[in-house]
Protein backbone atom coordinates (compact mmCIF):
# COMPACT_ATOMS: atom_id res chain seq x y z
CA UNK A 1 0.00 0.00 0.00
CA UNK A 2 1.23 3.41 -1.05
CA UNK A 3 1.81 6.17 1.27
CA UNK A 4 -0.89 8.22 -0.30
CA UNK A 5 -2.98 5.21 0.65
CA UNK A 6 -2.23 4.83 4.02
CA UNK A 7 -2.60 8.58 4.82
CA UNK A 8 -5.78 8.06 2.84
CA UNK A 9 -6.89 5.50 5.00
CA UNK A 10 -6.13 7.37 8.48
CA UNK A 11 -7.80 10.19 7.50
CA UNK A 12 -10.67 8.23 6.57
CA UNK A 13 -11.12 6.84 10.23
CA UNK A 14 -9.35 10.06 12.18
CA UNK A 15 -9.51 13.25 10.33
CA UNK A 16 -7.07 15.98 11.19
CA UNK A 17 -9.75 17.84 13.35
CA UNK A 18 -10.53 14.87 15.33
CA UNK A 19 -6.61 14.31 16.65
CA UNK A 20 -6.56 16.90 19.39
CA UNK A 21 -10.03 15.85 20.78
CA UNK A 22 -9.17 12.21 20.75
CA UNK A 23 -5.32 13.09 22.47
CA UNK A 24 -7.44 14.69 24.92
CA UNK A 25 -9.83 11.76 26.04
CA UNK A 26 -6.97 9.31 26.18
CA UNK A 27 -4.99 11.54 28.38
CA UNK A 28 -7.30 12.71 30.86
CA UNK A 29 -8.20 8.93 30.95
CA UNK A 30 -4.63 7.15 31.65
CA UNK A 31 -3.72 10.32 33.98
CA UNK A 32 -7.12 9.94 36.20
CA UNK A 33 -7.02 6.17 36.06
CA UNK A 34 -3.02 5.17 37.10
CA UNK A 35 -2.39 8.70 38.82
CA UNK A 36 -5.39 7.05 41.28
CA UNK A 37 -4.34 3.71 41.30
CA UNK A 38 -1.06 5.15 42.51
CA UNK A 39 -2.57 7.12 45.89
CA UNK A 40 -4.94 4.41 46.46
CA UNK A 41 -3.13 4.01 49.52
CA UNK A 42 -3.80 7.17 51.26
CA UNK A 43 -7.73 6.51 50.30
CA UNK A 44 -10.13 5.29 52.55
CA UNK A 45 -12.21 3.64 50.57
CA UNK A 46 -16.13 2.84 50.86
CA UNK A 47 -18.41 -0.65 49.75
CA UNK A 48 -21.30 0.51 47.60
CA UNK A 49 -22.81 -2.59 47.72
CA UNK A 50 -26.76 -3.22 47.62
CA UNK A 51 -28.68 -6.75 48.86
CA UNK A 52 -29.57 -7.03 45.30
CA UNK A 53 -25.55 -6.72 44.69
CA UNK A 54 -25.21 -9.48 46.83
CA UNK A 55 -27.18 -12.21 44.92
CA UNK A 56 -25.72 -11.40 41.61
CA UNK A 57 -23.51 -14.19 40.81
CA UNK A 58 -20.43 -14.80 39.21
CA UNK A 59 -20.77 -15.85 35.52
CA UNK A 60 -16.42 -15.85 34.48
CA UNK A 61 -17.84 -16.41 30.84
CA UNK A 62 -18.77 -12.52 30.80
CA UNK A 63 -15.36 -11.78 31.20
CA UNK A 64 -15.01 -12.04 27.62
CA UNK A 65 -17.71 -8.62 26.86
CA UNK A 66 -15.79 -6.98 29.64
CA UNK A 67 -12.61 -7.68 27.71
CA UNK A 68 -14.26 -7.03 24.64
CA UNK A 69 -15.73 -3.24 25.75
CA UNK A 70 -12.36 -2.19 24.34
CA UNK A 71 -13.31 -2.95 21.12
CA UNK A 72 -16.65 -1.14 21.04
CA UNK A 73 -15.05 2.20 22.27
CA UNK A 74 -12.35 1.81 19.90
CA UNK A 75 -14.99 1.53 16.98
CA UNK A 76 -17.08 4.06 18.98
CA UNK A 77 -14.26 6.45 19.36
CA UNK A 78 -13.41 6.40 15.58
CA UNK A 79 -17.32 7.00 14.59
CA UNK A 80 -17.61 9.71 16.25
CA UNK A 81 -14.55 10.94 15.16
CA UNK A 82 -15.58 10.63 11.85
CA UNK A 83 -19.24 11.57 11.28
CA UNK A 84 -18.41 15.59 11.66
CA UNK A 85 -16.58 18.07 13.07
CA UNK A 86 -19.42 19.76 15.41
CA UNK A 87 -20.68 16.30 16.62
CA UNK A 88 -16.79 14.74 17.11
CA UNK A 89 -16.08 18.55 19.57
CA UNK A 90 -19.48 17.88 21.35
CA UNK A 91 -19.28 14.11 22.50
CA UNK A 92 -16.07 14.02 23.08
CA UNK A 93 -15.93 17.75 25.10
CA UNK A 94 -18.75 15.86 27.43
CA UNK A 95 -16.44 12.91 27.45
CA UNK A 96 -13.67 14.55 28.60
CA UNK A 97 -15.83 16.74 30.88
CA UNK A 98 -17.15 13.01 32.31
CA UNK A 99 -13.69 12.15 32.69
CA UNK A 100 -12.63 15.24 34.77
CA UNK A 101 -15.42 14.71 37.18
CA UNK A 102 -14.91 10.82 37.56
CA UNK A 103 -11.73 11.45 38.97
CA UNK A 104 -13.49 14.03 41.52
CA UNK A 105 -15.34 11.02 42.43
CA UNK A 106 -12.46 8.93 42.53
CA UNK A 107 -10.61 11.06 44.69
CA UNK A 108 -13.51 12.34 47.09
CA UNK A 109 -15.89 9.43 47.40
CA UNK A 110 -13.54 6.27 46.45
CA UNK A 111 -15.24 2.84 46.69
CA UNK A 112 -14.34 -1.16 46.36
CA UNK A 113 -15.45 -4.01 46.31
CA UNK A 114 -14.95 -7.63 48.18
CA UNK A 115 -14.30 -10.09 44.94
CA UNK A 116 -15.19 -13.11 45.10
CA UNK A 117 -12.56 -16.50 44.46
CA UNK A 118 -12.48 -17.74 41.26
CA UNK A 119 -12.88 -21.56 40.76
CA UNK A 120 -11.83 -23.27 37.86
CA UNK A 121 -8.67 -23.53 35.47
CA UNK A 122 -10.69 -22.76 32.00
CA UNK A 123 -9.89 -19.76 29.54
CA UNK A 124 -12.62 -17.62 31.07
CA UNK A 125 -11.46 -18.19 34.74
CA UNK A 126 -7.86 -17.98 34.14
CA UNK A 127 -8.21 -14.25 32.17
CA UNK A 128 -10.67 -12.94 35.49
CA UNK A 129 -8.09 -14.29 37.67
CA UNK A 130 -5.40 -12.45 35.72
CA UNK A 131 -7.92 -9.20 35.62
CA UNK A 132 -8.42 -9.56 39.73
CA UNK A 133 -4.48 -10.04 39.94
CA UNK A 134 -3.59 -6.43 37.75
CA UNK A 135 -6.34 -4.49 38.40
CA UNK A 136 -7.46 -3.65 41.55
CA UNK A 137 -10.96 -3.05 42.92
CA UNK A 138 -10.39 0.69 42.93
CA UNK A 139 -11.91 3.38 40.99
CA UNK A 140 -15.08 1.49 40.68
CA UNK A 141 -17.39 4.84 40.95
CA UNK A 142 -18.57 5.92 38.58
CA UNK A 143 -17.58 2.47 36.39
CA UNK A 144 -15.51 3.91 33.43
CA UNK A 145 -16.80 0.60 31.43
CA UNK A 146 -20.11 1.88 31.71
CA UNK A 147 -19.51 5.74 30.99
CA UNK A 148 -17.42 5.31 28.28
CA UNK A 149 -20.15 2.46 27.00
CA UNK A 150 -22.74 4.86 26.99
CA UNK A 151 -20.58 7.80 25.34
CA UNK A 152 -20.78 5.20 22.72
CA UNK A 153 -24.24 4.63 22.16
CA UNK A 154 -25.24 8.19 22.94
CA UNK A 155 -23.09 9.16 20.38
CA UNK A 156 -24.01 6.28 18.03
CA UNK A 157 -27.60 7.95 18.33
CA UNK A 158 -26.18 11.41 17.08
CA UNK A 159 -24.08 10.82 14.16
CA UNK A 160 -25.36 10.69 10.69
CA UNK A 161 -23.13 8.41 8.74
CA UNK A 162 -24.52 5.10 10.65
CA UNK A 163 -27.52 3.44 10.19
CA UNK A 164 -29.75 1.71 12.58
CA UNK A 165 -28.23 -1.72 12.18
CA UNK A 166 -25.23 0.39 13.70
CA UNK A 167 -27.07 1.82 16.56
CA UNK A 168 -29.10 -0.77 17.30
CA UNK A 169 -25.99 -3.10 17.71
CA UNK A 170 -24.31 -0.32 19.64
CA UNK A 171 -27.55 -0.64 22.19
CA UNK A 172 -27.14 -4.53 22.34
CA UNK A 173 -23.04 -4.39 23.44
CA UNK A 174 -23.61 -1.52 25.72
CA UNK A 175 -26.46 -3.43 27.57
CA UNK A 176 -23.93 -6.62 27.87
CA UNK A 177 -21.40 -4.24 29.02
CA UNK A 178 -23.23 -3.39 31.63
CA UNK A 179 -24.41 -6.84 32.52
CA UNK A 180 -20.71 -8.12 32.44
CA UNK A 181 -19.44 -5.52 34.96
CA UNK A 182 -21.53 -6.80 37.32
CA UNK A 183 -21.29 -10.66 36.16
CA UNK A 184 -17.51 -10.46 37.15
CA UNK A 185 -18.26 -8.81 40.22
CA UNK A 186 -15.93 -5.41 39.18
CA UNK A 187 -18.60 -3.10 39.64
CA UNK A 188 -21.90 -2.77 41.81
CA UNK A 189 -25.08 -1.51 40.23
CA UNK A 190 -24.51 2.25 41.82
CA UNK A 191 -21.31 1.75 39.13
CA UNK A 192 -23.35 1.58 36.38
CA UNK A 193 -25.83 4.28 37.41
CA UNK A 194 -22.78 6.60 38.21
CA UNK A 195 -21.23 5.95 34.95
CA UNK A 196 -24.81 6.84 32.88
CA UNK A 197 -24.94 9.76 35.19
CA UNK A 198 -21.72 11.18 34.80
CA UNK A 199 -21.76 11.43 31.36
CA UNK A 200 -25.02 13.18 30.97
CA UNK A 201 -23.65 15.56 33.32
CA UNK A 202 -20.70 16.19 30.88
CA UNK A 203 -23.39 16.60 28.07
CA UNK A 204 -24.97 19.40 30.13
CA UNK A 205 -21.93 21.25 31.25
CA UNK A 206 -20.33 21.23 27.75
CA UNK A 207 -24.05 21.87 25.75
CA UNK A 208 -23.63 25.78 25.98
CA UNK A 209 -19.58 25.80 25.90
CA UNK A 210 -17.58 22.77 24.94
CA UNK A 211 -13.92 22.86 24.18
CA UNK A 212 -13.84 23.86 20.17
CA UNK A 213 -11.82 26.83 20.12
CA UNK A 214 -9.20 25.01 22.40
CA UNK A 215 -9.30 22.20 19.83
CA UNK A 216 -9.22 24.60 17.25
CA UNK A 217 -6.36 26.36 19.00
CA UNK A 218 -4.34 23.34 19.49
CA UNK A 219 -4.55 21.85 16.16
CA UNK A 220 -3.85 24.89 14.27
CA UNK A 221 -0.08 25.11 16.38
CA UNK A 222 0.12 21.57 15.90
CA UNK A 223 -0.58 22.38 12.23
CA UNK A 224 1.94 25.08 11.89
CA UNK A 225 4.76 23.10 13.39
CA UNK A 226 4.84 19.91 11.21
CA UNK A 227 4.24 22.21 8.01
CA UNK A 228 7.70 23.83 9.67
CA UNK A 229 9.41 20.85 9.66
CA UNK A 230 8.04 19.62 6.52
CA UNK A 231 10.12 22.92 4.96
CA UNK A 232 13.46 22.20 7.13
Amino acid sequence: MSDRKIKGFIQKWVPSYAVVPIACCLIVNTIGYFGVQLISGMLHFHDFSLPPDRRIPLVPAFVFVYVGAYAQWILGFLQCARDSRSLCYRYMSAEVTAKLVTILCFLVVPSTIIRPAVSGSGPAELLLRWIYMHDGPVNLFPSIHCLESWFCLRAAFAQKKTGRLYTFCMTVVTLLVFASVLLVRQHVIVDILGGIGVFELGMLLTRRRDFTAFYEKVSRRLDRAVRGRSRT
